[in-house]
């Protein structure tokens, strides 16, 4: 299998990170991600003649907690770091403070051997880019943004004066972060602002695929109420331990623009899925909010309408912004 996820492993380092030789490149992992995986990274950077040092944690719970000091302090001594673990360290201060250090950091969580060999690891990353150009322009000139879904989903946010942030695979300056597969416009929408319903997505970072009823009320950019089966009561749960910024949402909301993501219920792949959307709640700091939480979750929709302003951007999942005008 090494010989196939060789070619990823190449553009993770040509691709994403344009290294060069005597660079420090920290893998930061955990015990519960394919050691093959580590193992190949390793190879491939000294085959570039990078300083490689792996740092391996125990598997944090969800998105967004933060790793041991140990691990931050090595992420900030870093030229480039991959982040090689079971969930996201975007929207935590350990790299929050790498990028600020200068380091380019690409995110490969929850990837597993068969996604380093197909679907959004083997885009055209150059069309990706054009597309989540295309998202940015759209999101960052934004004042609103309107979603709704099949299940009944219907939610308003206020973007107004919110920087928009792409995604798409490129971390080759200092303080960028990108990663595989890779492809979304992202946006903060202000604090306290987000009104409306979330029914029935299909994903929950941490929970899983949605297979029972769900029902999540927003009242003024907070999380008010989550009913339904066990799954409802899985993430009342986390919310009712975690800190109050927590039920901050739209922590993001965001559009994929990978066309070669595929519809698997993991949410590294299909939340950059070109013609879907997602939102998350708690922790927007890394996209330029004021949320500080310990806890960052996205919940994916699929076939989503998104209505930006007065411009239709998805269609039932029809990326109509992602068209060549």
């Amino acid at each position: 299998m090494s010989a196939h996820m060789a070619p990823t492993a190449k553009r993770i380092m040509e691709q994403v990170l344009a290294v060069r030789p005597g660079e420090r490149l920290v893998v930061v992992t955990d015990f519960e991600r394919p050691k093959s995986i580590t193992d190949l990274l390793t190879t491939t950077a000294a085959l570039y003649g990078l300083q490689v040092v792996v740092v391996t944690m125990p598997a944090r719970e969800m998105g967004g907690e933060e790793p041991p000091p140990a691990v931050a302090a090595a992420m900030r001594e870093a030229d480039c770091v991959i982040v090689q673990t079971s969930h996201s360290l975007t929207h935590t201060n350990a790299e929050r403070d790498a990028l600020r250090a200068g380091a380019r950091v690409c995110n490969i969580r929850e990837v597993d051997e068969e996604m380093m060999t197909r679907g959004g690891m083997t885009a055209d990353y150059d069309e990706v880019d054009r597309i989540t150009r295309r998202g940015v322009a759209l999101l960052g000139a934004a004042k609103t943004a309107r979603i709704t879904t099949p299940e009944g989903t219907d939610l308003r946010l206020n973007l107004a004066g919110r920087p928009a942030f792409g995604l798409s695979g490129f971390a080759r300056e200092p303080g960028q972060f990108s990663g595989l597969p890779d492809g979304e416009a992202a946006v903060a929408p202000v604090e306290g602002t987000t009104e409306g319903r979330l029914i029935n997505p299909y994903l929950i970072e941490k929970i899983g695929q949605v297979t029972e009823p769900f029902r999540m009320q927003v009242r003024a950019g907070r999380i008010v109420n989550v009913e339904g089966g066990a799954q409802a009561q899985q993430l009342s749960e986390i919310l009712n331990r975690k800190d109050a910024g927590a039920r901050n949402f739209a922590a993001e909301f965001a559009l994929g623009t990978n066309p070669a993501c595929r519809l698997i219920p993991k949410s590294r792949e299909i939340k950059k899925k070109l013609g879907q959307a997602h939102a998350a709640l708690g922790d927007n700091l890394s996209l330029g909010g004021t949320v500080d939480s310990a806890i960052h979750l996205d919940i994916i929709l699929l076939r989503p309408t998104v209505v930006v302003d007065d411009e239709v951007a998805i269609d039932d999942g029809d990326p109509v912004f992602a068209r060549e005008s």
